[in-house]
This record gives C-alpha cells, sequence and structure tokens, in this order.
C-alpha cells in the first residue's frame, strides 16, 4: 500500500473507508440505509432536497469541503479528509444471495445509434425482456421533452417494441406523482434519456421516483439504462461540468449528487470523441476512491450486479483506477497542473465480457471469462450493487 492511501484513506458513502483490494465481491450490507447516511440528511420534500443541492454547490465552490461534508453526512465529494478516520471494523466478503434478482445497469456513452443498427437500443429491449416488455422513458435531463419522445418512439418501433411510453418530468413535483410512480412500478426496463445531468438530479434527487428506481432494480431486477446524461447521473459523485483539458488540472471539474446506482464510480460520457481523459483525470484526483468511467458514443458497458460486466455497440469503454494513485492535488492551487503516478488505466473494446468467479453457472455465462487478475480490483467494484436506499 503506498504512503498516500496510508495517510488518506477513500471513504465510501457511509463514511467507511474503502475496504482493501480483494478478488472477491463485496455485497451491500443486509441492512437498509437510510437516504441520509447515502447522500446526506433526509430531504422532506424535493424542494428541501434542491436546498441542500445549493448549500454543497456553495461550499464547493468555495472550496470549504468540510461544509460539504457536512451536508453529505460523514462522506465527501472532493475526496478525503484532512483527519484520517478509524479503522472501519473488518468486512466479511459476500455475494449476492442465490435467486436474488439482478439488477442491469447499461451506461451509455450518448450519440447512440437511433436509425441503422440500433445495436445498444435493441440490447436494452432484449435484457427488458423483449419486444413485449413494458418501456418507460424519463426525459426530466432534456429540455426538448417532445423531441426526445418523438427520436426514441420511433427508434423503438423500428426495432419492435410493443409497449414503450415516455414520462415527462417538468419539474421536481412530477417525482412524486402518483401515476408516474405507478410506470415505474410496473416497467421492466427504464431509459433515462440525454441532456443536463444537473437539470435531471434536480428534478429526481431525493423524491419517491428515485426511490422507486432503487427498489425495481433491487427487488425486480429490471434494466436501467442511461444515456449521455443519464449515464452521468448513474454514479454517486456525479461529474455535473468541467471543460475537456489538455492536461489534467485540479478542480476543473464539478462533481454533484447522482442518482447512486454505481457507488464506487463516477462516469463521463461522449469520451473519446470530446477527448475527456484529462476531464477524467482530473475527476479521479478529487476522488481517488472513486474509479473514472469514460465511455465512447454509441457504446454501453452493461452491468449485471454480482454477475458480469459487457461491453456493447461501437466502440469501448475506459476505466480509470486512482487507488494506488500518488498526486500533488493537495499542494497545487486550482486550475494547475496535476502529477498523477500510479494511475491504472484499462481499455475494454466492444464484444468485451467477463464474469464473476461465484456467479452462477447460467447458460448465458457458458464459456464467459473470468478477469484478468490487473482488472479484478476494478471489476468487482463495478459489480457491487449500492446500499439500498430508504426514505
Amino acid at each position: 500500500m503506498s504512503d498516500r492511501r496510508a495517510k488518506c484513506p477513500a471513504t465510501d458513502a457511509v463514511g467507511d473507508p474503502t475496504p482493501a483490494r480483494s478478488s472477491t465481491l463485496q455485497a451491500q450490507p443486509s441492512g437498509a440505509a437510510p437516504l441520509g447516511a447515502l447522500f446526506g440528511p433526509s430531504a422532506a420534500s424535493a424542494k428541501a432536497g434542491a436546498a441542500r443541492r445549493t448549500v454543497l454547490r456553495s461550499a464547493a465552490a468555495a472550496g470549504l469541503w468540510w461544509g460539504a461534508a457536512a451536508v453529505l453526512g460523514a462522506g465527501s465529494l472532493s475526496g478525503c479528509a484532512s483527519t484520517p478516520p478509524a479503522p472501519p471494523p473488518p468486512r466479511e466478503p459476500r455475494r449476492l444471495p442465490a435467486g436474488a434478482p439482478t439488477g442491469r445497469l447499461l451506461v451509455i456513452g450518448g450519440g447512440q445509434d437511433r436509425v441503422d443498427a440500433n445495436e445498444v437500443l435493441r440490447r436494452f429491449m432484449e435484457v427488458s425482456g423483449g419486444p413485449m416488455a413494458r418501456l418507460r422513458f424519463i426525459t426530466g435531463a432534456t429540455n426538448d421533452p417532445k423531441g426526445a419522445e418523438r427520436a426514441y418512439g420511433e427508434a423503438m418501433q423500428a426495432i419492435g417494441a410493443a409497449n414503450v411510453d415516455f414520462l415527462h418530468l417538468q419539474e421536481a413535483a412530477d417525482a412524486s406523482h402518483p401515476e408516474l410512480l405507478k410506470e415505474l412500478r410496473l416497467a421492466d426496463g427504464v431509459f433515462i434519456t440525454g441532456g443536463d445531468q444537473r437539470r435531471l438530479m434536480q428534478k429526481l434527487w431525493s423524491t419517491p421516483a428515485m426511490a422507486e428506481l432503487h427498489t425495481a432494480l433491487r427487488e425486480r431486477g429490471i434494466c436501467l439504462a442511461g444515456t449521455s446524461a443519464g449515464a452521468a447521473a448513474m454514479s454517486r459523485a456525479m461529474i455535473a461540468q468541467g471543460p475537456a483539458t489538455i492536461v489534467p488540472q485540479k478542480e476543473v471539474v464539478s462533481l454533484d449528487l447522482g442518482l447512486n446506482f454505481m457507488p464506487q464510480a463516477l462516469v463521463d460520457q461522449h469520451f473519446s470523441q470530446r477527448r475527456r481523459l484529462s476531464r477524467l483525470l482530473s475527476a479521479v484526483a478529487q476522488r481517488p476512491d472513486l474509479l473514472g468511467i469514460g465511455i465512447d458514443e454509441d457504446t454501453g458497458l452493461l452491468i449485471e450486479w454480482g454477475r458480469s460486466l459487457e461491453v456493447i455497440g461501437r466502440s469501448s469503454v475506459t476505466i480509470v483506477d486512482g487507488s494506488d494513485m500518488q498526486t500533488n492535488a493537495r499542494e497545487v492551487e486550482p486550475s494547475e497542473r496535476l502529477e498523477l503516478i500510479g494511475v491504472n488505466l484499462h481499455v475494454l473494446p466492444t464484444g468485451r465480457r467477463y464474469r464473476h468467479p461465484q456467479a452462477g453457472d447460467g447458460a448465458d455465462l457458458s464459456g464467459v471469462p473470468t478477469p484478468p487478475k490487473a482488472l479484478e480490483w476494478a471489476f468487482n467494484r463495478l459489480l457491487e450493487p449500492p446500499p439500498i436506499l430508504v426514505m
């Protein structure tokens, strides 16, 4: 273990240091964690949630990360606290219970083909249950929901989807509407369209709809897909904005709160096409406890909790692991160039699939290899479900 990690343990969503590297999948705690323990004090309403997010942004912008940490509870979006927390009690390696529904995340880098091969959308339909699956599209990130409905409606009709509907979130209050919640409870697959991830989170954060999505993945094993802004919002610490810099720089990326379906990672999209490697490295320098996931356009990362990981579509997925990284981030001023030593980088091309060594022997996993040893640590973290969300 490097000196940096010994002095500055990474914290997870409830304030515990990230567990030591292990090739065994760490399943989520058996008890339910309240929303406040995951993201900060629980909100009585969407308005209260928005107010808390405003405080968090203000604290972060001013460099007051202790203030941001207070809003979040025990965690912090900026990385480590100046005083290391006490070591946690040992965590036993666990796996998903046998027979438990397998939640599936399809994280898409944006720009997916909706005219020709349509591979990513077709796979979303198949994983959700096929042409008769109940597919629901959330358009809360876009400022043109009707345009998104036309584009996706035509694309899904072209591939034979027979039960498609659109849930237009105009404001946070819509995420508590009984009819919308009913649609989410009945859905086999939910797709979050692109736009602006900050706009999306202003409408979904700390709402019954957000809780329903967590319940649907955990208890019914639906497929939840997100593209572009919808992909960025999948993670716990979300890349809200920031330029695609030529080299990594300190604090050029603004982080905010996401939906927490990927508790061990943060996601960047349009990755190779918009040359965002330096941006992702800058984000990982702020949060070395999290994996950085860069997803190219018309490409999806399909994660089956506790089972497998697969890259589909046209291009590649890049994984940046800063667990062993040494950096000068504490020593330089904002916007100055960063030194990053010991960063692990993995690039997985389309068609690559790996299974967890403890996954069952399903027919779909026949012949699927386990990941190479160099990838095990990142692989296992991506397959770990989030803590149970209770509001």
